[in-house]
């Protein structure tokens, strides 16, 4: 399979967990599905498998925090045939105050920088967060001052994504475990 250079990622929220789906991009719109994934609410150590298929026989990897209830901790990527990890994410608490922002790490590529793009729509989104709107919000994933990803929020009452992958040397696996983890995180 060509590696998919724009995602588009949907997710269905249930009492008992939140489904995310993940599609390769067709002339803009989604078209096959790369993953499915099942969060399971009130869970101690955020852990999320990403599967192949819907019927979540074919592990394609897993996301894992390194520590329980730790909202800084990082995430782990690690591929699910070999164990072999894809990369890393981590939140920065400090920076996070003002924006969300999170640090995307893989072999043989500089540290991304993801950060929300306005600080006044994550301010509204802190401070509004109660209210029932659908807070349409960007990320920007940066190495030094090139934009290697970008990641947006559609408008809509469903929470629906766009990833676009800049730099070819971005791994999509890496980016569609940052995608999810942009939003299972997002309130924390």
């Amino acid at each position: 399979m060509t590696a998919p250079r724009r995602l588009h990622i949907h997710q269905k929220i249930s009492p008992m967990q939140n489904v995310y789906r993940v599609f390769a991009d067709d002339a803009g719109q989604p078209g096959a599905q790369l993953g499915v994934v099942k969060q399971k609410r009130m869970a101690l150590r955020e852990q999320f498998t990403v599967y192949g298929d819907e019927a979540a026989t074919q592990p394609v990897m897993t996301i894992k925090a390194d520590r329980r209830l730790d909202l800084t901790s990082a995430m782990t990527v690690t591929d699910a045939a070999t164990g072999q990890p894809l990369g890393q994410l981590r939140k920065q608490a400090l920076s996070s105050l003002l924006r969300s922002t999170w640090e995307m790490d893989q072999p043989g590529m500089p540290t991304i920088v993801v950060r929300e793009r306005s600080t006044a729509v994550a301010l509204l989104r802190r401070f509004g967060g109660d209210l029932p709107i659908p807070w349409v919000f960007h990320f920007d994933g940066l190495v030094g001052d090139q934009k290697v990803l970008t990641h947006s929020r559609l408008w809509g009452i469903r929470d629906r994504y766009v990833m676009e992958l800049l730099a070819p040397q971005i791994d999509w696996r890496v980016a569609i475990a940052l995608a999810i983890v942009l939003d299972a995180m997002q309130g924390r």
